[in-house]
């Protein structure tokens, strides 16, 4: 067995053991409060009320609880210590009843309060909102409240609560009994998504909540510790709201049959794009069954998608980590990302969609060679045309979102209208595709998304017909549909206006004959149309008026005529208004009938949003059309990184060339800090996930070929959270990379084995790019600073030696950032820190310690040996001479040697030790020398 398999042995712990150690730990990932309630005792000594309110606090569970009192919701006790600094309420306290202390307590309008929920679900709060559910006027003591509705984050579907740009996924996973295979499902109530899939280990599960990042996570109640400490490490910006999945829809085969054929028309998955997911049609049943349970809709539901797409690449959070895709790996913000830097869409629900294609490349070349084509098209109209086409769409509602609201039967006229603007955009692109109304566009760009497009006719004619041009809110009786829609609405607003008019007309004829000119006719809620005299004309108020009312300054009246037209009015009123309520329900329901139209308008125009902004992104930063290599190579000429170049500018940053071929495949990157290795490893990663998107590269030329995995293993991070030192951290992950890397797969790796010895280290950064030369074969850039390695690998052809160049003029370096070929003998590190600013007095210190302390280097590098014979495989050379016992050297100098625990030295301790060791040994030769790296036996 070589090094490289002992290595990863080592490293395949059970996993039965891995997560077993985190059981004990806190349960850090949910949302919940834990905050203890008061007793029974204390309960019962407060006052009715907060004993009514700590009733409701015992069935919302672990919710925030917000109780109607009045025209305020309020928050109490626990609650309210925690939610008041999130929501920025002032904190007060009231009387608890009896001689108990006050208790704390915060509150929120009631007209305002939708607003706050949004803020904390947002944040990853559950809240129990209890109102009032009787009329406080009609109560017999304390007005009777109950909770009405629960709000958890991963069940929201309004556009104030969501992010714009990202989706908003609730998780669920359920370990199937009978096969011990985990199924997981990721769904999204604001968008309708709907993804199933299998996990074969519990430990994966880590990986997907990291891929999906869901705002809500279901599971069996008592699977809660296990995933909260298995996902202890995932840093968050918000809490992950853990969930108790339903669990009799998880074994009720009939209950299952009945909501799959209610919502998918068939009892079970076996037609559906996901495939057969043992134990899936439950935890469907149950995910929907939950989102029911909160009055989210299901109906947008149409079909369930697998977790991952055959057609697609698996990046795992890794990688997806290291590359910056979403976020910067130190502020955790998207600012400074991949997905900032290129998104150039006009639409919410097309840079959702980027955001997704950046997570998934594709890795069919068909496909890539497509989009690459419709991106060619779009950037061949010219700038100025570019310019037009995006001008055109700016605005584009997000017809995804709105779709799942006329679904839900949840969304005002006004939201209706955008959906309206969103298929006048559909049409407006289509005929201009299609050459209706001016030039053709090529017809690469025309497959690619017309076919969607060619759905909005008939949800457009609908809503063109019934919609008025700026639709009012519902209520008014006139102003949401269209003059002519509807005559049985028209009659009954013309009446309704032709009763005012009635109004102003009675109005002007009692004035005249009752001689009061200031004479008012008013509508009361309470007593409905009134006669408004003065008290100076009272006067001359007329036999007939009927007094109703005396007020300071006037007297109100009615009369019989009055009456009679006032109550023809208002049924003129109820009617128009219950009629328009009816039409909209009727205009919802036909609209429902084109869900699938809706659906793919929206997803042909956030498409088409993607495209033009790759192109837009072409022209305005200079990026190159890729060609797929079907040779193998990957040549990049005059490559950048997008976002580091954005930061210092086109100017400043100094392009590269990056050539990996089939026969030097394995890049071997040597420099110093700071001279540009990660830099130039991770803009290769980079430029291969946006060719495989469809996206030009940032190069000015690009061939590459079609790689079915990225792996990364760039810069060094403690997972702390866990117990996990960087070491292991990076040895895990380098696990991962020689667990499932191929040989059409690029490998990154940036300084593997720097955090342990230096001897080990070297050995372990060996045994892996053995690894990786000999059985992988993968496309590899290893970059390092253990210099050894390029004559260790010296006699694998497939290895080429690269550097990043150094100037040395007159002691002082110069980075040039430029990778070019052969390998750096040294990593400037006295020099690095000096231009890190480290004082003049510190580095004239360090160097003289080097001068005078040789024996610091280490063995491996201090061997008379030749470091090129020390290789991979192969060469014959005469073995050293065996290392001396320890025994040889002074007693006292080895027995102080056997008490240290390297691990708990700090770097000063270690090198004041170091100094008394040495001046401890009076003859020379003490010092063991060390076997080499690889024995021939080992090659």
């Amino acid at each position: 067995m070589s090094l490289a398999h002992t290595f990863l042995v080592l490293l395949e712990s059970p996993p039965h053991f891995r997560h077993a150690q985190f059981r004990d730990e806190p349960m850090t990932t949910t949302a919940a409060s834990t905050n203890p309630l008061p007793t029974a005792a204390e309960i019962e000594a407060m006052t009715p009320m907060l004993r009514q309110y700590y009733e409701l606090k015992l069935k919302g569970g672990d919710a925030i609880l917000f109780f109607r009192m009045g025209d305020f919701f309020e928050i109490f006790g626990r609650d309210a210590e925690e939610v008041a600094p999130v929501l920025e309420l002032v904190l007060t306290s009231r009387e608890r009843g009896g001689d108990q202390p006050r208790i704390p307590f915060c509150g929120v309008p009631h007209q305002s309060a939708r607003n706050y929920w949004l803020k904390l679900l947002k944040k990853g709060y559950k809240i129990a909102i209890a109102d009032q559910v009787e009329d406080p006027a009609e109560a017999k003591g304390l007005v009777r409240r109950e909770i009405v509705r629960v709000l958890t984050p991963g069940c929201i579907d309004d556009p104030e609560g969501l992010e714009r740009d990202a989706p908003n996924y609730l998780m669920a996973v359920h370990e199937d009994p009978d096969t011990k295979v985990w199924a997981c499902l990721a769904a999204d109530v604001s968008t309708g998504e709907l993804r199933l899939g299998r996990v074969e280990r519990f430990e994966d599960l880590r990986g997907l909540v990291e891929r999906y990042k869901p705002k809500e996570l279901l599971a069996r109640r008592f699977f809660h510790d296990e995933l909260a400490a298995l996902l202890a490490a995932y840093r968050y910006d918000n809490r992950l709201l853990i969930e108790p999945l339903p669990e009799a829809p998880l074994r009720d085969r009939q209950e299952q049959k009945t909501l799959l054929s209610e919502i998918f028309g068939k009892q079970d998955l076996e037609s559906q794009p996901c495939g057969e997911v043992p134990g899936g049609e439950g935890l469907v049943t149950a995910a929907l069954l939950y989102f029911r349970s909160l009055q989210a809709s299901i109906t947008q539901f149409m079909n369930v998608r697998p977790l991952h797409e055959a057609n697609s690449m698996i990046l795992d959070e890794t990688a997806v980590r290291d590359l910056e895709l979403f976020e910067t790996v130190r502020r955790r913000q998207t600012e400074g990302s991949l997905f900032r830097e290129i998104n150039r869409t006009m639409s919410a629900m097309g840079a959702r969609l980027l955001r997704y294609f950046l997570a998934h490349p594709l890795i069919d070349a068909g496909q890539i060679r497509a989009r690459h084509a419709a991106v060619r098209s779009l950037v061949g109209l010219g700038e100025a045309r570019l310019h037009e086409v995006r001008e055109n769409l700016r605005g584009l509602p997000d017809l995804e979102r709105l779709a799942t609201r006329i679904f839900a039967r949840n969304i005002a006229p006004a939201d209706l209208a955008k959906a309206r603007e969103a298929l006048v955009k559909a049409k407006w692109l289509l005929e201009d595709l299609t050459g209706e109304r001016g030039e053709k566009l090529p017809e690469d760009l025309y497959k690619a998304v017309s076919i969607g497009l060619k759905f909005y006719r008939r949800p457009f004619h609908i809503l063109s017909a019934a919609l008025d041009d700026a639709p009012r809110a519902l209520g008014t009786g006139a102003g949401v549909f269209r003059s002519g829609y509807d005559k049985e609405l028209d009659a009954l607003n013309d009446l309704s206006r032709g009763g005012e008019s009635k109004v102003e007309a009675y109005q002007e004829a009692l004035r005249q004959r009752s001689g009061i000119g200031s004479l008012k006719i008013k509508f009361h809620k309470s007593f409905g149309h009134l006669i408004e005299v003065t008290k100076p004309n009272l006067a001359k108020v007329p036999k007939d008026f009927i007094r109703r009312q005396t007020m300071v300054n006037c007297e109100r009246f009615v009369t019989v005529e009055l009456q009679e037209l006032g109550e023809a009015l208002t049924a003129a009123t109820d009617n128009a208004l219950g009629r328009e309520a009816q039409l909209f329900d009727e205009l919802l329901t036909e609209l429902a009938k084109f869900r699938m139209d809706l659906k793919s308008v929206a997803h042909a125009l956030a498409t088409f949003d993607i495209l033009q902004s790759f192109a837009w992104t072409a022209v305005k930063s200079a990026f190159a059309e890729p060609r797929l290599a079907d040779d193998g190579r990957l040549e990049l000429r005059g490559s950048r990184h997008p976002v580091v170049e954005r930061y210092v500018g086109r100017h400043a940053f100094a392009p590269n060339d990056i050539v990996i071929s089939p026969d030097k495949k394995h890049l071997l990157i040597t420099g110093p800090n700071m001279a540009g290795k990660s830099t130039v490893m991770r803009q290769t990663a980079i430029a291969a996930i946006l060719c495989q998107i469809g996206s030009f590269v940032p190069a000015e030329s690009a061939r590459l070929p079609v790689f079915d995995r990225i792996f990364t293993r760039v810069g060094a991070a403690d997972d702390l959270s866990r117990g996990q030192s960087t070491f292991m951290v990076e040895m895990a992950e380098a696990a991962n990379i020689l667990r499932n890397a191929s040989q059409r797969s690029l490998v990154i790796l940036d300084e593997v084995g720097r955090g342990t010895s230096t001897t080990d280290g070297l050995a372990i950064a060996a045994a892996i790019l053995q690894d990786l030369v000999r059985r992988v074969r993968c496309y590899t850039m290893f970059a390092t600073h253990y210099h050894e390695l390029v004559d260790i690998a010296a006699p694998h052809a497939t290895v080429k030696p690269m550097q990043t160049e150094v100037h040395d003029t007159e002691g002082r370096i110069v980075f040039t950032h430029r990778l070019v070929e052969g390998a750096c003998d040294s990593s400037y590190g006295l020099e690095v820190a000096r231009l890190a600013g480290l004082p003049d007095t510190v580095l004239r210190a360090a160097t003289e310690f080097l001068a005078g302390n040789e024996a610091l280097v280490p063995p491996v590098v201090a061997s008379a040996q030749p470091v090129g014979a020390r290789r991979l495989q192969g060469a014959t050379s005469t073995p050293p001479p065996p290392a001396p016992s320890a025994t040889s050297a002074p007693d006292a100098l080895v027995e102080k040697l056997l008490k240290l625990n390297v691990n708990r030295l700090t770097p000063l301790q270690a090198l004041n030790i170091v100094a008394e060791l040495q001046a401890s040994v009076q003859a020379p030769g003490t010092r063991p020398r060390s076997t080499p790296l690889f024995p021939e036996e080992s090659c």
